[in-house]
């Protein structure tokens, strides 16, 4: 019988190895693949140098770790484990805290004054610097003024702020008496600075909202208060321009316990084998109200990532363009030849500035440690410049020629007939179009 046993044992285990070889190899089943920005390392190159140095062995060894049969299952089937037996989590940027809410231990950082500690000396230090962004926040709306642009402002709340007693009772315990965003709002309040307290406002309404202001699994606002901030910006918006701007028009609650990516993106990091409990809640169906006839106004926003929710809305149907820039990085559009570049690639930076007749930040709490991610340099490089720098313009030239297939073509073989490397060749076009650039922009004005 023990024969018997230790045959079966055996043959279980050659079949295991097999299929993790075959999985590794030929990929025969189809995996989810493992959320999170862990980079999954590369075939290394073979070579007498890398093998003599020890760089072959070592990154073939990750390498094979990286790429194993079913690691997807077997990572998801430990935290699931690890989860379900002891509520530890295997990702250290998320915590759990009363009936499972899950928080971004980002946000906890600035909730308890730990992000503070990090940026400043004391608390006097943190004032000091953000009334000096105000006074340039105020030269910058004078500019815009100029420029014939309104401005509003928008603070993002964030999940502890308000659900402080969801957070686990360690962080309830060291909560910062001090929060930067609430200075922010008080400057601005004293200043009067177009602006909109989502802060403040989602506490305030928070335990009569008929569905939670965020979700259990997410850290963003929930899909059920999109109507109503998208609702609430307009409505602003409409009160500080001379544009007549449409309301919103609620449909459909849309119940459902299939959340959307950003309502369960939390779970999503935390790489489990089965799904978490999770009540049902709203996936609202909103549309625009009043938009005949209406002359639709260009929208600039500077923000993070609590826009990517209003931009995959209606809400930006009320707009005739509208440009996102990203930690003031990474541009999101609705002009398809902007989409997902860089700032510092975008050669038409300035006219996007110049064309916006509403800029609008939006940020949340721990952004303010940075504020506005250096964008009243970057606005004031491009009004004074018409660049961002000389240096990123010239960039941007040399990869929108590069993305041309023609135009590159017609580059190599320039080269070619002139004697010069193609980077050369591709430098000097380059500079030949800011030059014709700021030609035809001096003519206009």
């Amino acid at each position: 019988m023990k024969k018997w046993i230790c045959l079966i044992l055996c043959l279980l285990t050659l079949t295991s190895f097999t299929l993790v070889m075959v999985q590794e190899h030929l990929k025969p089943f189809e995996m989810k693949p493992l959320q999170g920005f862990a980079d999954v390392a590369e075939k290394p190159e073979l070579t007498l140098a890398t093998i003599a140095s020890g760089n072959y062995q070592n990154n073939l060894e990750r390498y094979i770790g990286d790429h194993f049969g079913f690691r997807e299952f077997f990572i998801r089937a430990y935290n699931q484990f690890t989860y379900s037996c002891f509520r530890k989590i295997n990702n250290d940027n998320i915590v759990v805290g009363a009936d499972q809410e899950l928080f971004l231990k980002m946000y906890l950082d600035d909730a308890t004054g730990t992000t503070l500690k990090q940026y400043f000396a004391d608390v006097e230090a943190a004032k000091a610097e953000a009334q000096k962004n105000v006074e340039e926040t105020l030269r910058l709306i004078d500019t815009l003024h100029r420029h014939g642009k309104d401005f509003l402002f928008v603070f993002a709340p964030t999940k502890p702020a308000v659900y402080p007693d969801k957070l686990p009772s360690y962080y309830r315990k060291h909560l910062s008496e001090f929060s930067l965003e609430e200075y922010y709002i008080q400057l601005f309040k004293e200043n009067n600075i177009p602006h909109i307290d989502f802060y403040h406002y989602f506490q305030a309404v928070r335990d009569t909202f008929p569905y939670p202001l965020y979700p259990r699994t997410g850290t963003h606002w929930a899909e059920a208060t999109i109507p109503f901030v998208a609702d609430s910006l307009l409505k602003k918006l409409a009160e500080i321009t001379d544009y007549k701007l449409p309301t919103i028009r609620y449909v459909d609650d849309n119940i459902s316990s299939d959340y959307s990516p950003i309502d369960g993106e939390l779970e999503a990091l935390m790489n489990l084998l089965l799904p978490l409990n999770k009540p049902a809640i709203p996936l609202p169906v909103f549309e625009l109200t009043d938009t005949v006839g209406t002359d639709k106004p260009d929208l600039l926003v500077v923000g993070d990532s609590y826009f990517t929710r209003l931009r995959s809305s209606a809400f930006v149907d009320a707009f005739n363009s509208w440009e996102a820039w990203v930690y003031n990085r990474e541009v999101h559009s609705s002009n398809p030849r902007h989409r997902w570049k860089q700032l510092d690639q975008l050669i038409d930076a300035y006219e996007v500035l110049e064309d916006a007749d509403i800029v609008m930040p939006i940020f949340t709490g721990p952004m303010y440690y940075k504020y506005m991610f250096g964008f009243l340099q970057t606005a004031q490089n491009l009004f004074q410049n018409g660049e961002i720098s000389e240096g990123a313009n010239l960039r941007a030239a040399i990869q929108m020629i590069k993305e041309d297939e023609a135009w590159m073509k017609a580059v190599e073989e320039q080269a070619e007939e002139l004697g010069v490397t193609v980077e050369e060749n591709l430098r000097q076009n380059g500079i030949y179009v800011l030059e014709k650039r700021k030609e035809l922009r001096t003519m206009n004005h």
